[in-house]
């Protein structure tokens, strides 16, 4: 692969862990020590553009955009199966939250689910020493890459083809977990594979959990601030394929009580990931860029078109589901991630606002 000359690389990321320090997102000097070496560019010798154009470190026609990119703070797809996007590069300073939220000190272990480029596994092993990482992606079609990137960079972590749900048991227990992918519900063989004080970091709905193990099949956690958007954790019998839109209901419109302003508040759509997870939304746009309209469907083929007049016509119980969240949302003052917690235990799993006698809400496993 042809790329920039050293220097330009060394100073591109260097400059790079400036701005995310300026930022507020890297105050560890040992993080910040990780992003000023670890090549990200190893990891991304190519991405894919918004319209699925592939950007390539290897064409002169792309070279210096994808150079300028895998040093920018952004986000960018990796991998495509039958045209939908199934892995990517996070952006960087999501990646520096994430793992100085895991509180790591020299000798711990760390499980990572959710392998992709490989560059998150080598920032980790850079910390901590390859001996004690492990990364687990379902796909050799990316764990492959992912092992022969890390080597290239002189990290051997230990790169597992599998399911990440049921984590790796072979050099459990961990210290720390991290999960770079989203999640429904805890994967309670996560939780089984902690050491006695160890804890789970993973997006849960759009929002990071920390999640403590408390017991063999038992764990608390509590959300951090902001938002997490990662995609989906993949299982064996995925097919990589988006969901395809249900028809549009035709049946009687009625008086919405949730606003199209709700579609843009990130605080809401936490909450509405965690009532309705994997749902899919189209959005009509005013000259703002404001929704005044949505489709919005789930797997189940349940969907509802909230119309620009605030009326809905609906198939399924999924709007009504959402009606009744913001309606606590609105009743809470619109409460942030960081308001509500998750306990799990081995009957269920449940997410509540504020404490556990709150407004909660069962996961579906």
């Amino acid at each position: 692969m042809t790329h920039e000359n050293t220097d330009s690389e060394a100073a591109a990321r260097v400059k790079l862990a400036q701005a995310l320090t300026e930022a507020g997102d890297l105050t560890d000097p040992a993080w910040r020590d990780a992003f000023e070496t670890v090549p990200r560019h190893v990891f991304v010798p190519h991405y894919y553009g918004p319209g699925g154009e592939l950007i390539s470190g290897d064409h002169p026609d792309t070279r210096k955009q994808w150079f300028a990119a895998v040093h920018e703070d952004r986000a960018l797809v990796t991998h495509r199966t039958d045209g939908a996007a199934t892995s990517s590069s996070s952006q960087p300073s999501l990646m520096a939250g994430m793992l100085e939220a895991l509180s790591v000190s020299e000798g711990m272990t760390v499980l990572e689910v959710g392998t992709g480029t490989g560059y998150n596994a080598a920032l980790l092993s850079h910390r901590l020493g390859g001996g004690h990482v492990v990364t687990i992606d379902i796909s050799p079609d990316i764990t492959a890459p992912a092992r022969e990137r890390l080597a290239a960079a002189g990290h051997y972590p230990l790169v597992v083809t599998g399911d990440g749900s049921f984590g790796w048991h072979g050099r459990a227990p961990y210290h720390r977990a991290i999960v770079t992918c989203g999640l429904s519900a805890v994967p309670p063989d996560l939780v089984r594979q902690l050491a006695d004080d160890g804890f789970l970091l993973a997006p849960l709905g759009s929002a990071l959990a920390r999640i403590h193990r408390t017991g063999e099949h038992t764990a608390e956690g509590r959300f951090l601030p902001g938002g997490a958007f990662f995609m989906p954790l993949r299982h064996a019998a995925d097919d990589g394929a988006p969901t395809r839109r249900p028809g549009l209901p035709t049946g009687r419109r009625r008086p919405s009580t949730l606003p199209a302003a709700a579609i843009a508040d990130n605080h809401f759509r936490f909450l509405a990931s965690i009532v309705e997870p994997g749902l899919d939304w189209q959005y009509d746009l005013d000259d703002n860029h404001r929704p005044t309209g949505a489709r919005v469907w789930n797997r189940n083929g349940s969907i509802a078109h909230l119309h620009t007049d605030g009326t809905v016509t609906e198939t399924g119980p999924l709007w009504a589901g959402l009606e009744s969240a913001h309606r606590v949302y609105q009743a809470a003052c619109r409460p942030g991630p960081d308001r509500y917690g998750v306990t799990v235990t081995e009957r269920e799993q449940r997410v509540w606002l504020d404490s556990h006698d709150g407004p909660s809400w069962t996961l579906a496993r």
